[in-house]
């Protein structure tokens, strides 16, 4: 059998899938081919498939430079799972468990092993790996390696070297990498020839919304009571938002915890495993959190606050939907936080040639937050993947903001602004608009102004909504090194001077059903509970994570198709023979019993009953009588289970001698699929049930 073949085979056997996704055919066959590769692919996307199948075609271990212990732990269970020799080589094993590691290495008995890049590069592993035969090397995260890209890690950049010496393909993947970083990362990693196999970013089943950061707390909790069954993740800029949201949430009677870098490893450890295994529904979370989650059923992504760059925000939200059902990003913008990380920028040690990057990057996020257009659009055109049909699963698709002549708005704040004489930041300028008398519009006499109050119908968050417009289209700028205050630009004295119309869309008001998920794919939802719960049943006592095991796709699909046999759950995207033989009995008889119990029609239904009469060791009459139904109909559910391979004892039915004796007829009549000439073409007589089914053991025989 060709790799293509065995490629293929493997595919359902072992990860449960009929066919490959997007290019993942075409990049195994590249490796398999023994060729180096940069892979982009969007987060869910299917890239670990790209080098796990490999490392189950090719001689030798491969080896999987990754950055993070959580994220290989969550691999080689998965892997585990799915009856593949993995192991992750890490600080958290004992002198023992690494000593037994490594001696499973060095006689071959492990396809995969993942390291981070600091062992990788230890002067001890390379004395290892040297003497072992290695079938592909996998750099996952590739973009750490990248001063351009949103994660840059110095130890990355010590893989060149060592790559260099190690004779086999290399595969570097990653889910966020535009042109310059792609470059980067081939030049860094040594892999000049590696071919670029680059996935559309597009996430179909992402639902992406921009909401104002006005009354937050207040939208974030709602939302979350609304999806309170659903696991979910909300990024906070610092740990002690992190600490402040979690508590808020929790006094809703939400199942709610934080993390941030500043907890013990224990602690941390104990909350991210906690939420693997679905004990916690919701994270909130500095971005420490994340980078090492391979949970494929979170719902949704809240950005409590602004990402420091689109790289940074797609890689987040694209920890919702792994498992491609319908997911939801929201992001909060508010201009606040981008003066915050402009000061981190600005405050930070690096040169001035990478603060530069990021003041760059900031910006781009910004006008992301500000976009009136696709926003998906938006995220392809930054990494380099341009069109111009809509998305259809953004907000500004969704709901099309409604453009009016916005030129008198703009012109009051333009003049607002220039009698401000350009020295305030958003707030104030909108204070004085909405002609408040706080203490400091007071103290600087603002409220002497010609133009103060002169929109104090305009609800706050409008006027916000209007000027972040004015920042977008060019009229007025943010002056960052001086404390976020505005400037009028020469466009903007277009609008003040020369008459110069300006188009503004008006402010959407989001009720909470129009930024839910998607309408769910019907299906049994009493059994999908049921499912759920013996899957944690099992994912707890195998001290799993329960999607390792079958993820919420494959149990919906389960739930729809409803299969009694093991043939037929076979035929579940998801269910491959290894996880059929260690987890397959468990779930048909969950499936089963809900068939039974709720008078569910469904295919094989009936055959069931007959298949339990047939366990009980009753004759075809017996069982005929018992059911009320003909013989015949006996024979045919005999039939159907013996082809679904739920019976192989077929002495009750029919006798070897029979058997025989309609085998010698087929094929003495050139292998017939006519039951009639089979009769007739018979010696002694053979009922025509007793025909069919022994055509259908010789046939399978």
């Amino acid at each position: 059998m060709n790799h293509a073949s065995r490629a293929s085979k493997f595919l359902k056997e072992y990860f449960g899938y009929d066919a490959f996704r997007d290019r993942q055919e075409a990049i195994v066959d590249h490796i398999l081919a023994g060729r180096d590769a940069l892979v982009i692919m969007p987060t869910g996307g299917g890239k670990s498939i790209c080098y796990q199948l490999p490392a189950l075609l090719l001689e030798g271990t491969a080896l999987v430079i990754s950055p993070l212990i959580s994220l290989m732990q969550d691999q080689v269970a998965a892997l585990t799972a799915s009856g593949i020799n993995a192991a992750s080589l890490n600080s958290a094993l004992s002198a023992i468990e690494t000593d037994e590691l490594l001696s499973d290495f060095k006689l071959g008995k492990l396809r995969l092993l993942y390291v981070s890049p600091e062992k990788a590069t230890s002067l001890s592993f390379l004395s290892i790996i040297s003497k072992q035969k290695i079938s592909i090397v996998a750099i996952d995260e590739a973009h750490c390696v990248s001063i351009w890209g949103n994660d840059f890690r110095p130890e990355y950049a010590a893989l060149k070297p060592i790559l260099q010496q190690i004779n086999a393909p290399k595969i570097a993947l990653t889910a966020t990498a535009d042109k310059a970083t792609q470059i980067d990362i081939r030049d860094q990693l040594g892999l000049l020839n590696a071919e670029i196999f680059l996935s559309s970013f597009e996430r179909k089943n992402l639902n992406i919304n921009v909401l104002s950061a006005q009354n937050r707390i207040k939208t974030i909790t709602d939302y979350v009571l609304a999806h309170n069954t659903e696991a979910g993740i909300i990024y906070c800029l610092s740990k002690k938002s992190t600490e402040q949201l979690s508590k808020k949430l929790q006094e809703s009677g939400i199942n709610a915890t934080h993390y941030h870098a500043g907890m013990s490893n224990e602690a941390r450890k104990k909350v991210q495993t906690a939420f693997q295994l679905d004990d916690i529904k919701v994270m909130c979370a500095t971005i420490a959190f994340g980078m090492g989650i391979d949970k494929s059923n979170v719902r949704y992504v809240i950005h409590h606050n602004l990402p420091k760059n689109i790289e940074s925000y797609y890689q987040e939200i694209g920890r919702a939907g792994r498992d491609g059902d319908h997911a939801t990003a929201l992001l909060f913008f508010g201009l606040g936080d981008a003066k915050i990380l402009r000061e981190f920028i600005e405050q930070g040690n690096a040169s001035e040639s990478f603060k530069m990057i990021q003041r760059t990057k900031l910006n781009r996020m910004i006008e992301f937050g500000l976009a009136t257009s696709c926003r998906t659009n938006f995220i392809l055109s930054y990494f380099g993947e341009h069109r111009l049909k809509k998305c259809g699963h953004c907000d500004n698709c969704i709901h099309p903001p409604k453009v009016f002549d916005g030129t008198i708005f703009a012109q009051k704040i333009l003049s607002a602004l220039k009698r401000l004489k350009e020295d305030v930041a958003i707030n104030t300028l909108v204070d004085v608009l909405r002609g408040s008398n706080s203490r400091e519009i007071i103290s600087h006499q603002y409220n002497q102004i010609k133009t103060f109050g002169s929109l104090i119908e305009t609800k706050r968050e409008e006027l916000l909504h209007y000027i972040g417009q004015l920042i977008n289209q060019g009229f007025i700028e943010i002056d960052f090194t001086h404390f976020n205050k505005l400037k009028i630009t020469e466009n903007g004295n277009q609008v003040l001077f020369n008459d110069v119309n300006v188009a503004l869309t008006a402010l959407l008001v989001k009720v909470k059903s129009e930024i839910k998920n998607n309408k769910k794919e019907i299906y049994e939802l009493d059994l999908f509970e049921e499912l759920k719960k013996l899957r944690m049943a099992l994912a707890q006592t195998a001290q799993i994570p329960a999607y390792a095991i079958f993820n919420d796709n494959t149990l919906k699909e389960m739930c729809s198709a409803k299969p009694l046999f093991e043939k037929d759950l076979l035929e579940v995207s998801g269910v491959g023979s290894y996880k059929m033989q260690q987890y397959g009995k468990e779930f048909l008889a969950v499936i089963q019993k809900f068939v039974q119990e709720k008078t569910v029609t469904v295919s094989g239904e009936t055959h069931l009953e007959t298949l339990k009469l047939i366990k009980e060791n009753l004759t075809p009459d017996e069982i005929a009588k018992e059911r009320s139904l003909s013989s015949t109909t006996i024979y045919g559910h005999a039939i159907y289970l013996y082809e679904k391979g739920e019976i192989m004892n077929l002495k009750k039915f029919i006798s070897e001698d029979e058997i025989q004796q309609v085998m010698s007829t087929w094929y003495r009549l050139k292998k017939t699929d006519s039951t009639k000439s089979i009769y007739f073409g018979l010696k002694e007589g053979v009922s025509y049930d007793k025909i069919k089914l022994a055509i259908a053991f010789i046939k399978r025989a």
